[in-house]
C-alpha cells in the first residue's frame, strides 16, 4: 500500500525531537508522538467539516433571506405585524431548517473549542427565532395542512431537544467533563481565548437548558395557536358574512358609481385586513408571548401589538372591523393605517391607466358594433352552436384588421396595443361573470389564438404576411380568410370524430368564429364589397372591436364589487387587493362608459355578448 505522505516528515521531526529532548523524562517522547499521531488523524477526519459548514451556512442563508423579505414586505405595506409571505411553514422550509440545525443535532462530534460551543448555542437561538417568525404562517393553512405541518415541526423540535439534552448530560455541549490530564492543560494553557473559554464552559450548559425550555415553550405555543386558529376562523367567517351584508346595502351592484365602488372596496379591505387569519393570530395572547421571545433572541421583526383604544370619530369604519370578541377593539391608529393603505393602493394603480385602450374607446361612441360582427342567419360549420364570449370575436376581428397589407404600421401597432390592454380587463369580466365550463372552452381558445396572433403574427398556423393576403382587393382578403376557416373547421371536425386531443377543438372554435365573421362581412356588403377599400374595412373592424370592448367593460363595476367578496377566508385579502388595483386602473374607463346609453337589457343579461347582439339585431330594421 505504501507509506503515507506525511511519514517522511514525521521521521525527520522525530529525529529532531530525540536530539533536543534527550533530557526529558522517559516516555514523554512517546506520548508526544502519540499526540502528534492523534492530531494528524483528527485533521484528516475533520476535512469534511469545512464543506459541512458551508452547507449549513447556505441552509441558514435560505432561512434568513425569506425572513428579511417578510420584514421588508411588512415595512413596505405598513404592516408592522409582519405577515409571513415568503417564510412559511411547509415541507421545503422544514427540510432547510433541519439542515441548518445540523450542529446541535450532531451527537458524535465533541466540538470542544469555545467557538464550537458558541456555534451550537447560536444555532439553538436561531431555531427559536425561526419558530417565532413562522407562527403567523399557521393561519394561512387549512385544517389538514395545519395538522401535518405541526406534527412535522413537533418531530423536528423534539428530536433537537432530545439531542441537546443528551449532549448536556454527556458533556458534549458543556466542557465540564474533560479529562483531568496534565498534558491536556499544559498544551492548552497558552490559548489566547482560555479566559473566555472558561467562562463559556461554566455557563454553556445553563444557556443550553434555557434554549431547550424556550423551544418546548414555542412548540406549545404553536400547538395551542393551531387549535385556536381553527375555531377563530369559524367566528371571523360568520362575522364577515354579517359585515358583507351590511356593505351590500350601501352600493348598487348593477351600476355603481366610482365613489360607491371606492367605499365598497374600502369596507371590504377593512374586513379582509382585520379578519385576516394572520392578523388574528399575531394579535392573540400566545402570539404576543412569541413576539417577546423574538425580542429576547435579538430578532429584528418582532411582533409588537398595541390594547387598543376606543374609536371616538371613525365609527363608520369601525362597524366593518372583525374581532373575535365584542369587547375587543382595534387601535385607532391601526384602523387609520388600514384605511389609508387601500387608498394608496388605488392611487398607485391609477398611475397605470390603459391609455391605448382609452383612446380606442373614445374614437367610437355607442355599442352598435356588437350587433354587426355576427348575423344570426349565418350557419355554424360544426353543426352545433357554441356559446359566444367577449374575447374571441375581438381576437378574430383584430386578426383580420392587422393582416390588411395597405394599412400604416403605426395604426396596426396602436390597434394591437389597445386590444392587448383591453383583453386584460375582458379576462376579469369573463372569469367573474362567464365562468361556466362551456364558456371556459371558448375563452381558452381565444387566449391561445391571441398568443399566436400577438407573439408569432400567425392565425392558426398561417402567417398573416402570407403572399395570398398581399393583394389590393379587399374582397379577396376576406374570401381567403373565409375559405381557409371553412377548410380548417372541416379538418378539425374529422380529427374530433377520431378522438383527437383538445387542440383540434380549439382550432374548430377559432376557425368557426372567423368563418361567421367573414361570412357576415360578405353578406352585409354583398355586391359593394368590391368598392370597400382596405382602410374602410380597417376602420369598420376597429369600430366593431371598440364597441365590443366597451360593451364588455360596462360590467367592470359589477366585477370589482364581486371581486371584493370571496368565501375562502385565506384568499380575501388578495381578492380585495385585486379589486382595488382594478378599480384604480379602470376608473376613467368606468366614468366614460357611464355616459353611454345602454341597450334595453335586464341587468343579469349585461355580462353576455350574445344577449347584446340579439338585442341590437332585434332593434335593427
Amino acid at each position: 500500500m505504501g507509506t503515507p505522505y506525511w511519514y517522511d516528515t514525521f521521521l525527520q521531526f522525530q529525529y529532531q525531537l530525540e536530539s533536543y529532548c534527550s533530557s526529558l523524562p522517559d516516555g514523554f517522547l512517546g506520548l508526544f508522538e502519540s499526540l502528534i499521531w492523534e492530531s494528524d488523524l483528527q485533521n484528516q477526519f475533520s476535512k469534511p467539516m469545512v464543506w459541512i459548514g458551508i452547507y449549513i451556512a447556505l441552509a441558514s442563508l435560505f432561512c434568513i433571506l425569506p425572513m428579511v423579505a417578510d420584514l421588508l414586505h411588512g415595512f413596505k405595506n405598513k404592516k408592522l405585524w409582519f405577515p409571513c409571505k415568503y417564510f412559511t411553514l411547509n415541507a421545503a422550509s422544514l427540510t432547510v431548517i433541519a439542515v441548518a440545525m445540523k450542529l446541535p443535532m450532531d451527537l458524535n462530534n465533541s466540538m470542544p473549542k469555545s467557538v464550537d460551543q458558541a456555534a451550537k448555542l447560536g444555532s439553538m437561538a436561531f431555531m427559536c427565532t425561526m419558530m417565532a417568525n413562522l407562527l403567523p404562517s399557521l393561519a394561512t393553512m387549512d385544517s389538514k395542512e395545519l395538522l401535518t405541518n405541526i406534527i412535522a415541526l413537533g418531530v423536528l423540535v423534539i428530536t433537537l431537544v432530545v439531542n441537546i439534552c443528551i449532549q448536556v448530560e454527556t458533556g458534549v455541549v458543556a466542557n465540564d467533563h474533560l479529562p483531568n490530564n496534565y498534558y491536556y492543560y499544559y498544551f492548552n494553557s497558552y490559548d489566547s481565548y482560555s479566559k473566555f473559554s472558561s467562562i463559556l464552559e461554566s455557563f454553556s450548559w445553563i444557556i443550553a437548558i434555557f434554549y431547550v425550555a424556550m423551544l418546548l415553550m414555542l412548540l406549545m405555543i404553536h400547538a395551542c395557536s393551531a387549535l385556536m386558529i381553527l375555531k377563530s376562523k369559524q367566528i371571523l367567517d360568520s362575522r364577515y358574512k354579517a359585515g358583507h351584508e351590511t356593505t351590500l346595502k350601501d352600493v348598487d351592484l348593477q351600476q355603481p358609481t366610482v365613489e360607491k365602488l371606492k367605499q365598497h372596496v374600502s369596507n371590504h379591505w377593512i374586513m379582509a385586513e382585520t379578519g385576516s387569519p394572520q392578523f388574528m393570530t399575531v394579535c392573540s395572547a400566545v402570539s404576543s408571548a412569541s413576539g417577546w421571545l423574538k425580542v429576547m433572541f435579538g430578532a429584528s421583526n418582532s411582533v409588537l401589538v398595541e390594547r387598543p383604544v376606543q374609536i371616538k370619530h371613525n365609527r363608520d369604519l369601525s362597524q366593518y372591523v372583525l374581532q373575535l370578541q365584542d369587547d375587543m377593539e382595534i387601535a385607532e391608529r391601526t384602523l387609520k393605517s388600514i384605511a389609508k393603505s387601500v387608498t394608496r393602493l388605488i392611487q398607485k394603480a391609477e398611475k397605470h391607466q390603459p391609455n391605448y385602450l382609452m383612446n380606442l374607446l373614445e374614437e367610437c361612441s355607442g355599442f352598435e358594433g356588437v350587433g354587426q360582427y355576427d348575423m344570426r342567419h349565418v350557419p355554424s360549420l360544426t353543426g352545433k352552436k357554441f356559446v359566444d364570449c367577449w374575447s374571441l370575436p375581438v381576437v378574430t376581428l383584430t386578426t383580420m384588421a392587422i393582416s390588411l397589407p395597405n394599412i400604416q404600421k403605426n395604426k396596426v401597432d396602436r390597434l394591437l396595443r389597445s386590444v392587448s390592454e383591453g383583453l386584460t380587463y375582458v379576462k376579469h369580466v369573463e372569469e367573474t361573470l362567464n365562468c361556466t365550463d362551456e364558456y371556459a372552452i371558448i375563452q381558452k381558445a381565444a387566449r391561445l389564438l391571441w398568443l399566436e396572433v400577438e407573439v408569432y403574427h400567425k392565425w392558426l398556423g398561417n402567417k398573416l404576411s402570407n403572399p395570398s393576403l398581399q393583394v389590393n382587393a379587399t374582397k379577396e382578403i376576406v374570401q381567403w380568410f373565409n375559405e381557409t376557416a371553412k377548410n380548417m373547421v372541416n379538418e378539425a371536425e374529422v380529427k374530433n370524430k377520431k378522438g383527437s386531443d383538445d387542440s383540434s377543438l380549439y382550432t374548430s372554435v377559432s376557425a368557426n368564429s372567423m368563418y361567421r365573421i367573414t361570412q357576415t362581412i360578405l353578406v352585409s356588403h354583398q355586391s359593394s364589397i368590391d368598392q370597400v377599400s382596405q382602410m374602410d374595412l380597417f376602420v369598420q373592424l376597429s369600430s366593431m372591436i371598440s364597441h365590443i370592448l366597451a360593451a364588455c367593460l360596462t360590467n367592470l363595476p359589477r366585477v370589482i364589487a364581486m371581486k371584493c367578496h370571496t368565501s375562502v377566508i385565506e384568499k380575501r385579502e388578495e381578492s380585495v387587493q385585486t379589486a382595488a388595483q382594478l378599480l384604480g386602473e379602470t376608473m376613467q374607463i368606468i366614468n366614460s362608459l357611464q355616459d353611454r346609453e345602454l341597450p334595453s337589457l335586464n341587468p343579469d343579461e349585461l355580462p353576455f355578448i350574445d344577449k347584446w347582439r340579439d338585442c341590437f339585431l332585434h332593434s335593427s330594421p
